[in-house]
């Protein structure tokens, strides 16, 4: 197996333009960085792997219910705690006073946990994205540039990938940063795997 991944790799590589900077890369880092574009074209497919798509859409219907929880809890402060018939309801709410304000901060911790993975409908999105931005921090690491426009020149060469996925150096830079500003556990998480397959 470890045979025909350098096939694959050195096959992407011999598409690519000889002056691109990636090909100076040894064949180990080759099949490295090979690898994890890979990853990305596999879970940027429609039809990604389906144990990942079904813990994606688990997340995403937790998030739902968990924001959801939140409505529910102002509803039930301003329409049964605080609403017109608050005081004729008093003997049955007695003992839940705090049931609106635990929801809405069950909500609030919950959801700032599984948001984490991306927001809600955008999690499949965001996790196949790690996968290019560890790609672009592993090229940083070993060359000391993230030479953007050279690895998309690359995952264009790439067989078996997507033909709707088409990639530039602004693109993937785009994505490195949002990653890095809104979710910066999960670039935290792919600058240290990218940082570990460079010591390897």
């Amino acid at each position: 197996m470890a045979d025909r991944i350098g096939d694959w790799a050195g096959k992407a590589f011999q598409e690519i333009h000889p002056n691109n900077p990636l090909n100076k890369l040894n064949d180990s880092d080759r099949k490295a960085l090979w690898a994890l574009l890979m990853a990305y074209a596999y879970a940027s497919r429609a039809k990604r792997g389906e144990r990942t798509n079904a813990f994606l859409k688990e997340l995403d219907s937790m998030s739902k219910t968990v924001a959801d929880a939140a409505k529910l809890g102002t509803r039930l402060k301003s329409k049964v705690f605080e609403g017109t018939s608050s005081e004729a309801l008093r003997p049955f709410t007695a003992g839940f006073d705090d049931l609106p304000v635990r929801l809405i901060e069950f909500s609030k911790t919950l959801g700032e946990a599984l948001n984490s993975f991306g927001k809600q409908g955008h999690k499949a999105k965001i996790f196949a994205n790690q996968s290019l931005v560890q790609a672009s921090e592993f090229v940083l690491a070993k060359t000391g540039q993230h030479y953007d426009e050279h690895l998309a020149e690359l995952f264009q060469a790439i067989g078996n990938r997507p033909e709707e996925l088409e990639l530039s150096g602004d693109a993937i830079r785009k994505k490195r940063e949002h990653l890095k500003e809104s979710y910066p556990v999960l670039y935290a998480n792919a600058l240290k795997r990218a940082k570990s397959e460079y010591e390897s």
